[in-house]
């Protein structure tokens, strides 16, 4: 439930800070470097189990919210595309037929007959 209100979240404000997800990221990253070197010191071990979990959660954060700004800026490029589209121009509407239109030249280089 709570991984389903972050994603909510971050889906929201996603586009205002991807630099975030790539420092959790990068702390997920380290904390998996000290964790692997406290597995070498017996003393350590619990302390190395725990960073690893943390890593794990920091990186699977990270992606997420990494996945979650590219979706979102695919949707707003989306929504800003259509938005254009159906912007009226005020230019007329050129019916195009199989042929091309009429004035261009043929892929063989013989001007087109006029409709």
């Amino acid at each position: 439930m709570l991984l389903f209100l972050y994603l909510r979240h971050i889906s929201r404000t996603a586009h205002d800070m991807p630099w975030v997800h790539l420092g959790i990221g990068l702390i997920g990253n380290f904390a998996f470097v000290v964790g692997s070197i406290f597995f070498l010191y017996p003393s350590l071990t619990r302390a190395g189990t725990w960073l690893f979990v943390v890593a794990s959660w920091g990186l699977l954060i990270g992606v997420l919210g990494e996945i979650m700004v590219r979706v979102e800026a695919r949707r707003r490029i989306a929504d800003r595309v259509e938005h254009l589209m159906a912007e009226p121009t005020g230019l007329p509407v050129e019916t195009r037929s199989a042929e091309g239109p009429a004035g261009v030249p043929s892929p063989d280089g013989t001007p087109r007959p006029p409709r």
